[in-house]
């Protein structure tokens, strides 16, 4: 995960992510094509709705 300088994360690493599933047994080409959708998901689930959270 990447974290912005005021703590928050915004992405994923990519790279980790794809050796993680390469490790797991994992199709590459399916976990590439969901990646994006699957980041957006679980980054949007991190970032509190109220900022002073």
């Amino acid at each position: 995960m990447r974290i912005a300088g005021v703590g928050q994360p915004f992405a994923l690493d990519h790279s980790a992510v794809m050796m993680m599933g390469a490790a797991l047994g994992a199709d590459a080409e399916m976990l590439a094509d969901i990646l994006p959708s699957a980041e957006a998901a679980i980054i949007a689930h991190l970032i509190p709705d109220d900022p002073t959270d």
